[in-house]
């Protein structure tokens, strides 16, 4: 375990590492100069500035130097913590991410706590059940969830559950309430996503052997379900979910701006557009890092949840490349 963590460990790094040497990469490419970008959220007009006075801004950006110079400064600084100013605003990265991050990490939060109990639900009614129509009716549920565009599922919530029906505040709005709305949107593909992997694993798993035995020894359904398929099945599920939360930082961007939140996804689609580097660069290492982090962590799980892995079953990668194999 020590090694294969250790393993885990460095590959993470390396994650890390390529997502922010592909943002620096792809904002390079992208169109559009920064200077002009700052000039226009001034208001100033860079034709009113003499050649002195670009290109001194120019040094204070940072854009006189190399290329490679620029990739391993802002390396170097997002690795000391100091990840730079904003080109629009001026304003310190930290302080900007630091305002912008609660607000999503209690969207992704909210959506995590509705959709995984959801689909767990879906995927056990599923296999609990004893009619066979209403079984592929609640396998087919994830599959027509996961079909239905975020922004879709969004505006029928602002358009029905706020406006219509005014049971909740839709656009903007503080407090708990005002993030039901925006975290039953991120919750739908969620539940969908595990409902559909747990409910195959499920079905998977109740065509082995020892659930045969169980049978035979009179053991109920719901204690074979809940008592011995559901661990055993889990593992696919579990990996999903380290996956899906990088689903919901890259669908906070569009929730965020149905919804008018202020956050990282908004703060994201902003930057791109402004080609503001230190941010959107502070933002890639964040986001990559915290899902990297989820997802050795759940790696670090499956001995846990699985003890063949523990007495000679595999090694965890195996075991882990395995279940992301079924999911």
């Amino acid at each position: 375990m020590g090694r294969f963590a250790a393993l885990r460990v460095l590959q993470a790094a390396l994650t890390v590492a390529v997502a922010y040497s592909l943002a620096f990469l792809i904002l390079r490419v992208l169109p559009g100069d920064p200077v002009r970008i700052q000039l226009s959220a001034t208001g100033a007009d860079d034709a009113g500035l003499s050649a002195a006075q670009i290109t001194a801004l120019r040094e204070r950006l940072g854009l006189d130097r190399p290329v490679w110079q620029q990739y391993l400064d802002s390396g170097l600084g997002l690795l000391r913590g100091d990840p730079g100013y904003s080109i629009r605003s001026g304003a310190n990265v930290g302080a900007v991410l630091r305002e912008a991050l609660p607000g999503t990490l209690e969207l992704a939060g909210v959506a995590l706590a509705i959709g995984l109990p959801t689909g767990i639900l879906l995927a056990v009614a599923a296999a609990l059940t004893g009619y066979r129509g209403l079984g592929r009716a609640l396998h087919t549920v994830p599959v027509v969830a996961i079909s239905l565009p975020t922004f879709l599922v969004g505006l029928l919530l602002v358009h029905f559950v706020a406006f219509e029906w005014r049971l909740l505040p839709g656009i903007g709005g503080r407090g708990p309430a005002a993030v039901l709305l925006p975290a039953l949107t991120l919750a739908v593909p969620v539940a969908a996503v595990v409902g559909q992997i747990l409910g195959r694993s499920l079905a998977a798993t109740a065509r082995q052997p020892f659930v045969r035995t169980l049978r035979a020894k009179g053991i109920g359904e719901t204690r074979i379900v809940l008592g011995h398929l559901l661990r055993n099945a889990s593992l696919p599920a579990l990996t999903m979910t380290g996956l899906l939360i990088g689903g919901l930082v890259s669908g906070s961007v569009v929730v965020e701006t149905v919804f008018s939140r202020h956050g990282m996804g908004k703060l994201t689609a902003d930057a791109i557009v402004d080609k503001d580097t230190p941010v959107v660069l502070a933002v890639t290492v964040l986001g990559s890092a915290l899902i990297v982090t989820v997802n050795l962590v759940i790696d670090l799980l499956y001995p846990v949840l699985d003890p063949r892995i523990r007495v000679g079953g595999g090694p965890p990668e195996l075991a882990a490349r395995g279940a992301r194999a079924l999911a």
